[in-house]
């Protein structure tokens, strides 16, 4: 648990129904509509079936993402729901006012889903299947900042990250617990966005947790996030002694929130095989390789 997680438990202990009476009338939201404990609500214009507009502004200002915003001079946050797929929700924020796509600085796209472990993963040996949160989509950038030498341009971004991941993952985790799932999935679809998931998710492979646990011991110490991000996209983070790339492939990651469930990560069926971490580097990146690579590039993000 890190300091945002405690941070935000301590606030979600000090809403009560009190203070959504002092801020919203009581056919604007209800106390059940924003951290319901019960079963899902029949509403469909709430996001998830729990969260509408104005709890999810009441949450940004209870928790300091709308000061955090105003920091980063975004301001005049709008909050956007899209629930017409009644299985896929979508939440986006807007700054500015004005709800388009130049002016969005989150969109997070999730649904529920039951989970059967062997037909997702061979290699996740829990005994039954699982009620968890798959995040589809999940973009944070602040279309008003620029790249620069010290924070260049990451594979499949167009604007820079709006340096948010850690409370946002805080926050994402005390809403999977409020929603009751089992777990909250995501598929990184980026080498840099699978490593840096897992400083709180895990894959459901314990092959594939060992190999990123490695990766990250072995790069995190010598090369800035940049240079592992593009290496990671262009094959250049390689396996010291087989010289092949490292075969990344977008599995699915999980955040463990029911005990039984946490227990199984902790076990000797997976800590078994993914806590076999080698003292000795084992990936390394090739900077010829990368370097060529963003030579040939239009507008390369740096140089080597």
């Amino acid at each position: 648990m890190n300091r945002f997680d405690r941070k935000y438990r301590r606030i979600a202990r000090g809403i009560s129904p009190l203070d959504l009476v002092a801020n919203f009338t009581q056919e604007d939201l209800s106390w059940d509509d924003l951290f319901s404990s019960g079963a899902q609500t029949n509403t469909t214009d709430l996001f998830l079936g729990k969260y509408s507009r104005d709890g999810i502004k009441f949450m940004m200002e209870r928790f300091g993402l709308d000061r955090q915003a105003r920091h980063l001079d975004l301001r005049k946050l709008v909050v956007g729901i899209d629930t017409k797929d009644p299985f896929r929700h979508t939440l986006t924020i807007y700054y500015g006012g004005q709800k388009d796509r130049d002016h969005i600085i989150m969109e997070f796209v999730a649904r529920y889903q039951h989970l059967i472990p062997r037909e997702e993963d061979s290699e996740f040996l829990y005994p039954k299947s699982l009620k968890v949160l798959m995040i589809e989509w999940l973009m944070l950038q602040n279309p008003k900042a620029k790249f620069t030498h010290r924070r260049p341009r990451l594979p499949g971004q167009e604007y820079p990250g709006l340096g948010l991941g850690d409370e946002l993952m805080a926050l994402f985790t005390l809403m999977g617990r409020h929603l009751q799932v089992e777990g909250i999935i995501n598929i990184p679809e980026h080498f840099h966005t699978g490593l840096l998931f897992s400083k709180r998710f895990l894959f459901l492979s314990p092959h594939m947790q060992a190999h990123m646990t490695q990766a990250a011991h072995d790069l995190w110490k010598k090369y800035r996030l940049s240079m592992i991000a593009w290496a990671g996209a262009t094959g250049a983070i390689v396996h010291r002694e087989s010289g092949e790339p490292f075969d990344w492939q977008p599995r699915k990651q999980i955040i463990p929130l029911q005990s039984q469930l946490r227990q199984y990560f902790k076990s000797a069926v997976y800590q078994g095989i993914a806590a076999d971490l080698s003292a000795s580097p084992v990936y390394f990146i090739d900077e010829i390789k990368l370097k060529k690579y963003l030579e040939n590039m239009e507008n390369p993000p740096f140089r080597i």
